[in-house]
């Protein structure tokens, strides 16, 4: 498969801003409910692992329906279904699952700071491999939003501390998404529909996840009737979310979509106050103003390919 350095990698020429921030928002809201969905879940005791499978295969399934339906069968199978089974480890089954067992271990509002970090290793990313030029006012961005971001989960840290396992996957999360963010710029399949990238990507994580569920929690299903509100509410998010944010890969580049983790931090510290009974931090409203700010300013500094030698 070669490597897409058009539009994709750098920004899609016809994308305006108030495009980019509508899907923008819209992914992130969507995607940053898992973190209090699959919390308010394994309360109510479903596995980590489970959360983040079944109601992935659901919404899978449903997104391929759609595509099948609007855009008919896709083009080059192959080269997708290899496209969604990478895409799928670094940027579904391995994160999302780590993220749902660090949001019951250290909460949603927590676990949200690991999506606020993939703006960082994304441009990192991007600059070792030369497909981006070095640009202080996108750097300083990235740097003013994770200020923002951290201000944020710093004032949601509850007793002052985590276990070396929860700071060490703040960093290896955003880790292995900045991995998903850059192979998905560079490979995207071109022409491919925002519904069957979403299924492909979805799709390929099960794949990987099932036989790791098949081999940890054998052939029982710890559902119950106490979870299913919650269950049914991700397949809905994770539906409606991966069909927008593969709508905001078309539209962005990779650094400026990342910032999805931004929203969907917010989002898991929203829905936390509003649904969980936790306490509103003084900090949220001046490290929201940071992070739209980040935001604003790197809608306003244009990603530069870098010069070929």
């Amino acid at each position: 498969m070669s490597a897409q350095t058009g539009p994709s990698v750098i920004q899609t020429a016809s994308a305006s801003p108030w495009r980019v921030t509508a899907l923008l928002l819209g992914a992130g809201v969507c995607l940053g409910l898992a973190m209090p969905l699959g919390k308010a879940s394994i309360a109510a005791g479903v596995s980590a692992l489970s959360f983040v499978l079944w109601p992935s295969v659901v919404a899978g399934v449903l997104l391929a329906v759609a595509a099948a339906w609007r855009h008919g069968p896709p083009n080059q199978l192959g080269k997708l279904v290899c496209f969604g089974l990478i895409a799928g480890l670094f940027g579904y089954a391995v994160p999302n699952t780590l993220v749902a067992w660090l949001s019951a271990q250290a909460g949603a509002s927590f676990s949200g700071l690991a999506y606020t970090l993939p703006p960082v290793f994304t441009l990192l990313y991007l600059l070792a491999l030369r497909v981006q030029q070095p640009s202080l006012a996108r750097v300083a961005a990235v740097a003013l939003g994770l200020v923002g971001a951290a201000w944020l989960a710093l004032a949601r840290w509850q007793g002052g501390a985590v276990s070396a396992l929860a700071a060490l996957l703040i960093i290896a999360i955003p880790a292995v998404i900045g991995l998903g963010n850059t192979y998905r710029a560079l490979f995207l399949p071109p022409g491919v529909p925002a519904e069957w990238l979403g299924a492909a990507v979805t799709l390929g994580g099960c794949a990987l996840l099932l036989p790791v569920w098949a081999w940890r929690e054998g052939p029982q299903l710890s559902f119950s009737a106490q979870s299913a509100p919650f269950m049914l509410a991700q397949v809905v998010a994770a539906s409606l979310g991966s069909a927008l944010f593969f709508a905001l890969q078309r539209a962005a580049e990779p650094v400026t979509m990342s910032f999805v983790g931004y929203a969907m931090a917010i989002t898991a510290v929203v829905v936390g106050i509003a649904a969980m009974n936790e306490p509103l931090p003084w900090e949220l409203l001046p490290a929201s103003t940071l992070i739209a700010a980040a935001f604003a300013l790197i809608l306003r500094s244009p990603a530069q390919p870098a010069s070929k030698r």
